[in-house]
């Protein structure tokens, strides 16, 4: 499995199954817009989003937030498949950089893709999904300090530069 969280206990009865997947089924929307926040295209949001749904169904323990195991297992999917497209289709990475077709205005979503991969994650992780630091330090493995920083450097530099203070 993608991700587990420590004081996991088994999801032996129905009941605890069918709440399980009603919390996931629920986190769903969330979660798809989370994944177009960190600059997947709809239908790789809608593969990767898929992808975990289907772990979600084999998942034997039960996680205190279905939102946020969901959002970090999509991810994750999202990620294999880039770099699986990378390897198998290089022209795919020249045409797709994400740019705004407007002009002189500013795309909260092609600033975000300007973020490193961790501050993007701990940013849709917080502000999107509505995670807790604590919540975000351990579904990705690092300190919630770290989890702190990261979110205050992230949102610094977008409002750098969505205010036009661009570095």
């Amino acid at each position: 499995m993608d991700a587990t969280v420590a004081g996991e206990r088994s999801l032996t009865e129905t009941s605890d199954r069918a709440r399980w997947l009603a919390l996931c089924e629920a986190a769903y929307g969330t979660v798809y817009r989370g994944l177009i926040a960190m600059g997947a295209t709809p239908h790789d949001a809608a593969d990767a989003l898929q992808d975990a749904f289907e772990d979600a169904l084999r998942l034997r323990t039960t996680v205190a937030r279905a939102d946020g195991w969901l959002f970090i297992v999509a991810k994750r999917k999202w990620r294999r498949s880039r770099w699986r497209r990378r390897i198998f289709h290089p022209l795919d990475v020249a045409r797709g950089s994400m740019r705004s077709d407007r002009d002189e205005e500013v795309d909260l979503l092609v600033e975000l893709g300007r973020l490193t991969e961790r501050q993007r994650t701990v940013v849709v992780a917080r502000y999107v999904l509505g995670l807790t630091q604590a919540e975000i330090a351990e579904l990705l493995g690092i300190a919630p300090g770290t989890v702190a920083a990261t979110a205050h450097q992230a949102t610094s530099l977008l409002r750098e530069r969505l205010n036009g203070d661009v570095k």
